[in-house]
């Protein structure tokens, strides 16, 4: 009785081993029939099944996990056609999606024999499947698969599961459908279906964010349109065509259709989505725009402007009260009439066609050098860099009368747009698709609410009461209010650099740099009366640099530039004596982004349009060797010609071996004389 008690416990212990050890994904290779003739095509079915609880994934695994990837080695002269998905299923796991298969999925491959494919052979095809299951943990796996065909043997009967399988491959549409790019979204037309709901599943990871709904809205033509949010901080941009597999689903939320798209991106306008007016839809638009504006004081991005708001209260805490009110009123009249103003904008924008949304003007780069250069500007008022008197050096950049207020205002919503406070998507949202009065009414609410706190300041004199009385600590607090703008200024700047490139930043600095001179000499006038026109003169100077810089960072100017450029080609030795063994007159420069002499070079002479025809007309071929970072073959080039730094600016005429070797200051003049003998 114990030896059979010892051998049950052995089987059962054995039993629940194998069980363990048994994977989560059985895998086999299915031909869709057992013959095939010669220049036939047939399919060979996927099968993966995983194991309850378990999922596989598709193509594009989504924000984690693995595709099923297989290596197929088929019989010689055989050719693999095509490969067909079945459309996947998405899976939530602590808000990241992934793509894949609950269940069992059959993948289709194409094969097609060869023309003189010999009889009454046996074939043999193998293959591998590498894959990857999850269910409360994830485990790689690889399976070797096999699969046989006899040659020129007649079989009229086709696997069922093959057939089963087709029925959930994506139907191939008869052409691209249109999208557009709006904000951070994009829109794509859907197909004329009945259907209630729809996802479509990208090829690339890149596109999409995966785990954020999409919705599915009606446009005012009556056909249906997908609302996909785009991916965030991806480097590149959504490309102009993109593919994937489109899933229509029924009220019963089961799919009706499904179809393998690509995308292209739309060369008409968006059609007009409008909402039907319902007062309870407006009302809550209303309560969320009044939230959103209230909170919009909280956000970073909004701080360094309401400090000088800020100060100001705090200064005027001793006034009357009808003083304090004036005050709060034509503050919040700024606020209140930015935000129309904004909001009128972006209506006007977007009726002309434009796809613009909320912090528009901060894409475009001549506004953020201004603003950049002007919130510097108060920087230095506020830490007393400099002073221009009693009255203003005292209040800072807040100004004393009812205006200055009303400007603060306007600066703090110009300056709020980048942030977007809890609630303010949502009624934004509904604004930006409701008629224009709804979308006005709804911006004038949100004003109100980023205004509230210094209304109520002003309106409830206990409040203002409460706040410490004007003294000598003001001082320390006025400089410290500065550190808050000299941080919106640097994060301008490099915006600017992001949206201009290094000429931008280099025109940034600058500016910032006259800036800094001319209000500081203006200041100094006050002791030394004789700088006085000296500094009449450096502020003209600096509004003149000011209005150049914002024009040459605008993307027109950029597009202008680009179109007429030099045709830089990288730095390349071997190429280089390519075109100096053909004859061809060869420029080299060897610069970079950090150096302010290359960067001055290239703007007044190698950037122009003058160099640019002249180099053309002459046929020279340029080369850039960029040193920006570290590279031990442009060090050695530099070596080799005699330098040690840059900028270096070498001419080899053609089949000449000594190079001409230019001044570090360049004029338009050295290059006409030196290409004037070709």
């Amino acid at each position: 009785m114990k030896r059979l008690l010892f051998i049950f416990s052995f089987l059962f212990l054995t039993a629940e081993s194998c069980l363990a050890e048994r994977p989560p994904l059985t895998a086999e290779l299915v031909p869709q029939k057992s013959g095939i003739f010669s220049g036939e095509t047939m399919y060979l079915a996927l099968r993966l099944k995983p194991r309850e609880g378990w999922h596989i994934y598709w193509r594009n695994s989504g924000d984690a996990g693995e595709p099923v990837d297989l290596k197929l080695t088929l019989p010689e002269g055989f050719e693999e056609t095509e490969r067909l998905w079945p459309y996947p299923e998405r899976f939530m796991t602590e808000g990241m999606a992934e793509y894949g298969y609950g269940e069992e999925a059959v993948p289709l491959i194409g094969i097609k024999a060869p023309e003189n494919l010999p009889l009454k052979r046996k074939l043999e095809i193998t293959g591998r499947v590498t894959w990857m299951a999850c269910k409360n943990e994830c485990v790689p796996g690889s399976s070797e698969l096999r699969a046989y065909l006899t040659s020129g043997m007649a079989d009229d009967s086709e696997n069922v599961l093959i057939k089963e399988a087709a029925e959930k491959i994506p139907e191939k549409a008869a052409s691209p459908l249109p999208f557009w790019e709006k904000d951070d979204t994009l829109v794509l037309k859907l197909p004329s279906a009945d259907f209630e709901t729809a996802y479509f599943f990208p090829d690339s990871p890149k596109v999409l964010d995966h785990a954020a709904e999409q919705r599915v809205r009606t446009a005012e033509n009556g056909e249906k349109y997908l609302f996909m949010p785009g991916r965030k901080n991806s480097l590149k941009s959504v490309p102009d065509v993109f593919s994937g597999a489109l899933v229509l689903y029924g009220k019963d939320g089961q799919a009706s259709k499904a179809f393998e798209i690509n995308a292209a991106r739309a060369q008409t306008p968006m059609p007009e989505f409008t909402l039907p007016f319902a007062w309870s839809d407006f009302v809550g638009a209303l309560v969320l725009a009044f939230a959103g504006g209230f909170l919009l004081n909280l956000m970073p991005c909004v701080f360094p402007v309401l400090s000088l708001k800020a100060f100001k209260v705090v200064s005027s805490a001793g006034s009357n009260a009808a003083a304090l009110k004036k005050e709060s009123l034509f503050y919040t009249a700024g606020v209140f009439v930015s935000f129309l103003a904004v909001g009128g904008a972006l209506l006007g924008l977007r009726s002309a066609g434009a796809e613009l949304g909320w912090g528009f003007q901060l894409q475009y780069p001549p506004f953020v050098l201004f603003l950049c250069v002007f919130l510097f500007v108060l920087g230095l008022l506020f830490s007393d860099a400099a002073s221009f008197g009693e009255t203003i050096s005292s209040k800072g950049a807040a100004a004393s009368s009812e205006w200055g207020d009303f400007g603060t205002g306007v600066l703090a919503v110009f300056v709020a747009t980048p942030c977007a406070a809890p609630f303010m998507g949502t009624a934004l949202g509904y604004g930006m698709i409701s008629p224009a009065p709804v979308t006005l009414a709804v911006f004038a609410v949100m004003g109100t609410g980023m205004a509230l706190p210094f209304l109520l300041l002003g309106f409830f004199p206990p409040l203002a009461r409460a706040l410490p009385k004007p003294g000598a600590w003001m001082l320390l607090f006025r400089r410290f209010l500065a550190f808050p703008l000299y941080g919106a200024a640097g994060w301008l700047l490099w915006v600017l650099s992001a949206q201009g490139g290094p000429f931008a930043l280099a025109a940034g600095i600058v500016c910032l740099t006259s800036a800094g001179l001319a209000v500081w000499l203006c200041g100094e006038t006050r002791e030394h009366p004789r700088l006085k026109q000296i500094s009449r003169a450096v502020f003209v100077a600096f509004v003149l640099l000011l209005c150049f810089s914002v024009r040459s960072v605008s993307p027109e100017a950029r597009e202008r530039a680009a179109s007429v450029a030099v045709e830089w080609m990288p730095y390349d030795e071997k190429k280089i004596e390519e075109y100096r063994n053909k004859g061809v007159p060869v420029f080299i420069k060897f610069s970079a982004s950090w150096c302010l002499t290359c960067l001055m070079n290239d703007k007044a002479v190698l950037d122009s349009e003058k160099t640019a025809e002249l180099f053309r007309a002459k046929g020279v071929a340029a080369f850039y060797g960029d040193w920006t970072e570290r590279d031990d073959g442009i060090t050695r080039a530099l070596e080799n010609f005699g330098r040690g730094g840059i900028p270096l600016y070498v001419y080899y005429p053609p089949h000449e071996k000594t190079p001409e070797i230019f001044p570090q200051i360049l004029t338009g003049g050295m290059i006409d004389k030196a290409l004037s003998d070709l």
